[in-house]
């Protein structure tokens, strides 16, 4: 982990990409006011002014255990440029975030965000259609208004005839009927050369991201009557719809469910192992994090569609572009003028 002694310095490389791990309970622009606040007073907490540098070069050149101010010259320009007079230096609205596929108040797992400059590299991420896996938990035998146990309960039904056996049945046929409509969505035939082109290339991703959603796979993990919990990996979901899904479960099987729990493991490249933990919202391990991330951002990982996948033809293209294929270099980061893919 970097250290550092200049506020400025650590404000101007926190530009990029990063990823954290949003607990359940507060939504998405609650979790970036936190992040805001924590990056605010870490980087307000080093010295920022040219007054404060001159004290801790004095410090560092004595012997003295603290440093003392009438060590320097009283004048003017040191009053002037004393915290006290100028405040400090950064606020909270001096971060620039935003979030990508944000989560409910209710879900929790992986969150993509963006920073300063890092946020017009989003656009190219969500371009990428990269696939979503969740772990949702459901319970059997409740109905509820919006399908989450805290809802108003409008029925209690019975869950003892329900089997894993049952229950992979219909997971089953709910991924068969999403497979039937992927080649439409990507806008081909079904039946088509270009079908058997885009199958053989890899996951058939939709054309566009205006879809409805598309679940590519869905299994069941965990059965304990009346929990149970699935693995869904999907395309263009939202939260609600997930929630659902589950509800229809619950009816295809002759009985009900209400979701207890979201929490998503995967954003394409960006896994559990990448994400920072609450403790970790701090400067030092955001920029951590942004330096480890730019390994997910390589063109060959973003290149998911025959719209971008042209720029791994040619080696000089990653040069124009300040990128490298190990990814996000210092350089570029720093930079901020360079776009991650030419429109």
């Amino acid at each position: 982990m970097m250290k550092f002694d200049w506020g400025p310095s650590l404000f101007r490389r926190l530009s990029g990409v990063f990823c954290i791990y949003k607990p359940t309970g507060p939504p998405v622009h609650k979790v970036l006011e936190i992040i805001r606040g924590n990056l605010n007073r870490d980087i307000n907490a080093l010295p920022c002014y040219k007054y404060e540098r001159r004290i801790q070069r004095v410090k560092a050149n004595t012997e003295e255990k603290l440093p003392s101010l009438s060590s320097l010259p009283v004048d003017a320009d040191n009053l002037a440029q004393h915290r006290l007079t100028l405040g400090p230096r950064y606020i909270p609205e001096d971060f620039i975030l935003e979030p990508l596929h944000g989560l409910s108040r209710h879900a929790a797992g992986v969150l993509v965000i963006g920073m300063g400059r890092g946020c017009e590299y989003l656009e190219h991420i969500a371009l990428a259609r990269y696939l979503r896996v969740y772990h949702v938990r459901g319970r059997f035998g409740w109905a509820t208004d919006n399908y989450s146990p805290k809802g108003k309960i409008l029925e209690r039904t019975t869950f003892h005839n329900i089997t894993k056996p049952k229950l992979d049945k219909v997971c089953a046929a709910a991924q068969a009927n999403h497979t039937k409509y992927m080649f439409d969505y990507a806008g081909v035939r079904s039946d088509s050369q270009e079908a058997y082109t885009l199958a053989a290339s890899g996951l058939v991703r939709p054309e566009n991201g205006k879809t409805p959603p598309i679940l590519y796979g869905v299994k069941c993990i965990e059965f304990n009557p009346p929990d149970f919990t699935l693995e869904i990996h999907a395309i263009n979901e939202k939260c609600t719809y997930l929630m659902n899904f589950i509800g229809d479960v619950g009816l295809s099987l002759k009985s009900t469910a209400v979701c207890t729990h979201i929490r998503r493991v995967r954003y394409g490249h960006f896994e559990l192992q990448h994400a920072l933990l609450r403790k970790q919202w701090t400067a030092e391990h955001i920029l951590d994090n942004i330096q480890s991330c730019s390994s997910l951002l390589s063109v060959d990982k973003l290149a998911t569609s025959d719209s971008v996948r042209h720029l791994d033809q040619d080696g000089r293209q990653y040069r124009q572009l300040g990128y490298g294929r190990e990814g996000l270099t210092r350089d570029s980061l720093k930079g901020g003028n360079r776009k991650l893919l030419s429109s």
